[in-house]
């Protein structure tokens, strides 16, 4: 079984029409249709359908189909590798970023290491703390930021670059709108707009009120931060939201104040894998952000 079957097979099998697959491809149909017949044969069975022009798959076609996209994506993974090995700088990073970071640490870190390696290209995915852990152990991401930086495991290394402040965001109109600072105890009886309880800053801005014994009344959730600051804004209830995410991009309609309690801040780092080592491309960029971070201090 040769690679080139594969990809003619995969393109076949996705448009379902031998002329049109070799046009995609940019080979001749004798050719494709020749590798097609040549991959039955060697696998003995029948993968498609002919139906006048059209080619269906078989039941077994389909089964063979989802395997060979893997094999595929992974043969195509390690030649990435070993071109990676001969120039770390062309090489492919997939990045993962919690939602309450993306907007304000990634550009200024991107375009910083762009200026140094060009030729390197980037995957970026969001999600949740736990969402992102998982990807980066299976595989899905090579390294990850998150906030908080979790302690270090069997799976992961953990490198932490700062620690930064929550804030407190209330209507304009609200009567802690003109304070400089207030404290979690201040807010008892006030009704919250936070994050979803699989997102860690949740649990933070909970479990310091608890440890305070404030019982905090969540009347909505969301994932998006905008979402979260229009619902302050409209008078519907506050937030307690990162101080990075909140520079710069406050709404007319809300205020930002600052929070007494030293409890309520959160690390920011990267993780990476302790399952695999990691790419010539991968070690650039880790390394590139240890000393970038450095610097910040």
């Amino acid at each position: 079984m040769e690679l080139r079957q594969l990809k003619y097979f995969i393109e076949v099998a996705r448009v379902e029409h031998m002329t049109q697959a070799s046009e995609n491809l940019h080979v001749a149909q004798s050719a494709v249709s020749r590798q097609i017949t040549k991959l039955e044969e060697e696998l003995g069975i029948k993968l498609f359908d002919r139906i006048g022009r059209n080619m269906q798959l078989t039941a077994v076609g389909q089964d063979f189909l989802r395997q060979a996209k893997i094999g595929l994506q992974e043969l195509q993974k390690a030649q990435a590798i070993v071109e990676e090995y001969a120039d770390p700088t062309i090489g492919e990073i997939r990045i993962g970023l919690p939602n309450s970071i993306a907007t304000k640490v990634l550009p200024a870190v991107i375009s910083a290491f762009r200026e140094k390696y060009p030729q390197i290209t980037y995957r970026f995915m969001e999600g949740s703390n736990r969402d992102l852990k998982q990807m980066l152990v299976t595989g899905a991401l090579d390294v990850t930021f998150l906030s908080p930086v979790p302690e270090e495991d069997d799976e992961i290394m953990p490198h932490r670059f700062f620690d930064e402040k929550l804030r407190l965001i209330v209507p304009s109109g609200h009567r802690l709108a003109g304070e400089h600072s207030v404290a979690l105890k201040d807010l008892a009886d006030e009704k919250f707009i936070l994050y979803p309880q699989d997102f860690d800053l949740y649990h933070l801005v909970e479990d310091t009120a608890r440890m305070k014994g404030i019982e905090l009344e969540t009347i909505f959730q969301s994932r998006d931060f905008h979402t979260i600051q229009g619902l302050v804004g409209a008078g519907l209830g506050i937030s307690i939201l990162p101080e990075m995410i909140l520079d710069g991009a406050i709404f007319k309609e809300t205020r930002s104040i600052a929070l007494m309690d030293q409890e309520l801040r959160r690390s920011v780092g990267i993780i990476t894998t302790k399952r695999r080592n990691m790419s010539p491309s991968e070690t650039l960029f880790r390394d590139f952000l240890l000393g970038y971070f450095e610097e910040e201090k």
